[in-house]
């Protein structure tokens, strides 16, 4: 189980995003923990910037073409990048992009996802079993 936390989106405190701690394993053999914005309007797996990238050493790979919200389509640079999931370390793709690392749907399938969405509301993500679909749980 992996719990978070929804805090103010802007320095005025105003809008809302639901975070959770990420633990990514760096160049150097270290994990480190960064807050990750869960945004299930994401439909990739993780986003990082590049100086998140920078600091943390880790392996650049290519260039991928992706689709933004309002449909236009860009080109933006990719890295390898080792973090914890649920107690255990997976691999991924992620994209070299933004402001704040942002973990979307790709990341959270199969997963429960629950946020009470106020100020200081709760985010928990589940690990769901594959063979269970949530319509049938």
């Amino acid at each position: 189980m992996i719990r978070g936390r929804v805090i103010a989106a802007r320095d005025d405190g105003t809008g809302l995003e639901p975070r959770i701690p990420l633990d990514i394993l760096g160049g150097d053999g270290a994990f480190r923990s960064v807050s990750a914005v869960v945004d299930t309007g994401f439909t990739g797996a993780l986003t990082l910037p590049e100086p998140i990238v920078s600091d943390l050493d880790l392996h650049r790979l290519d260039d991928q073409e992706i689709v933004l919200a309002d449909g236009r389509k860009q080109s933006r640079p990719t890295c390898r990048a080792e973090l914890l999931w649920h107690g255990q370390p997976i691999t991924l793709r992620a994209y070299m992009m933004g402001d704040q690392p942002m973990i979307g749907t790709a990341l959270l399938s199969p997963c429960r996802l629950a946020i009470d969405l106020w100020l200081g509301g709760g985010v928990i993500i589940t690990e769901t079993p594959p063979s269970r679909s949530p319509a049938t749980a």
